[in-house]
């Protein structure tokens, strides 16, 4: 990184001072002969400098260009997408010029994406969400019409022999039973509804295409007040595309990237 004009000045002072056959050069004086020549010298050092920033910047882009990028490279890109708007031709960027960041956030539907390859097939899998228009904490498929822009700016923008699956679904639905065993000093209808928000709050807030686990599930309702122990009896998940509930072993990652719970069975039982 190139040092400031100031920075580069100084060190030639001290040079200077530590040079004897330069200890005549005592004037302090601002337009002393030396002192503006060492200025010049140290402009034209600083200008030398920045010009190989600007040269290391243009080789590290011409790098990064050549050689395949990482699923992350294609996450970002997936979160820069701008609906209803042109690449600049030959580019991955999109010309912002005039744009406020209210209007580029409103035109990148995009709020949640991740890109991972497959182990089943020679495949990127890149999962997208958006928002609920009618609750922003709420995530939601981007809409259709926006999902074949977003296909046709990924087929733009990927590497070429890259195969792309791009999967922009409902949330998987989820569902379980859980006994409950409860302080009997407490109200066991708050302690249920404690419960059911707990899990709802976990479940549907998981980081997208995070990890489901049942172990971090009962750790949860133990977390609330009045629950003295919780005995998972059965957890389930069904993707939007099909009806058929399937048991979870452990830990499930969901096909969306993202879960709805569905229904939950509380068995509260008084622990006496």
């Amino acid at each position: 990184m190139a040092r400031t004009i100031n920075a580069i000045f100084s060190e030639m002072l001290e040079q200077k001072n530590s040079t004897p056959a330069l200890s005549s050069l005592t004037s302090s004086s601002a337009t002393a002969i030396w002192r503006l020549l060492f200025y010049v010298v140290a402009f034209a050092i600083y200008v030398h400098e920045s010009l190989w920033d600007e040269y290391r910047k243009e080789v590290n882009a011409a790098i990064d260009e050549m050689i395949p990028h990482r699923p992350k490279w294609y996450r970002d890109k997936t979160l820069a997408f701008m609906k209803d708007t042109t690449l600049i031709q030959d580019t991955d960027r999109y010309d912002t010029t005039g744009m406020s960041e209210d209007d580029i956030n409103a035109k990148r539907v995009v709020k949640h994406a991740t890109a991972n390859e497959s182990n089943q097939a020679s495949l990127l899998v890149i999962k997208v969400a958006g928002v609920d228009p009618n609750d922003p904490n709420k995530r939601a498929p981007i809409d259709p019409a926006e999902a074949i822009q977003l296909e046709v700016y990924l087929q733009e923008i990927k590497d070429a022999g890259v195969r792309i699956s791009l999967v922009n679904e409902e949330p998987d639905e989820f569902s379980c039973e859980i006994d409950i065993f409860y302080d009997p000093t407490k109200d066991p209808l708050t302690v249920e509804s404690d419960c059911e928000a707990a899990i709802k709050d976990y479940v549907e807030n998981l980081p997208f295409n995070g990890e489901f686990s049942n172990m971090a599930l009962i750790d949860t309702i133990q977390s609330v007040d009045g629950v003295r122990l919780a005995e998972l009896r059965s957890s389930e998940s069904a993707p939007a595309a099909t009806t058929t509930f399937s048991p979870i072993n452990a830990y499930v990652i969901p096909t969306a990237g993202y879960f709805h719970v569905a229904s939950t069975t509380l068995n509260m039982h008084a622990h006496l």
